[in-house]
């Protein structure tokens, strides 16, 4: 199985629309949880299913991070410079008229 189909059935295990936040991702893993927790369902083995969810958990939220681009400072340890650099594309250094 390549990428993409592997990313298409994590999609389907948590039941996710094509497009996605990080947050609709942990949100659908958090509900599928709760929904196979054996609590809620005594004397059936969620076991199998439990474990998809938790690898189409962990492939989709490792597939975001790698395309996450970040936009706050200090989001992740990012410093100010980092982030101007990254917004930007040249150094927050500040000049005078006179430098200009």
């Amino acid at each position: 199985m390549n990428r993409w189909d592997a990313i298409e059935q994590a999609r389907k295990a948590l039941k996710l629309p094509k497009r996605v936040t990080r947050s609709q991702i942990r949100d659908a893993y958090r509900q599928r949880c709760r929904q196979l927790h054996p609590d809620v369902n005594s004397g059936i083995d969620t076991t199998d299913e439990m474990n998809l969810v938790n690898a189409s958990y962990n492939l989709l939220m490792d597939y975001a991070d790698e395309y996450t681009i970040r936009l706050e400072p200090n989001e992740s340890g990012m410093t100010d410079e980092e982030w101007w650099m990254h917004k930007f594309g040249h150094d927050p250094v500040w000049h005078t008229k006179e430098e200009d």
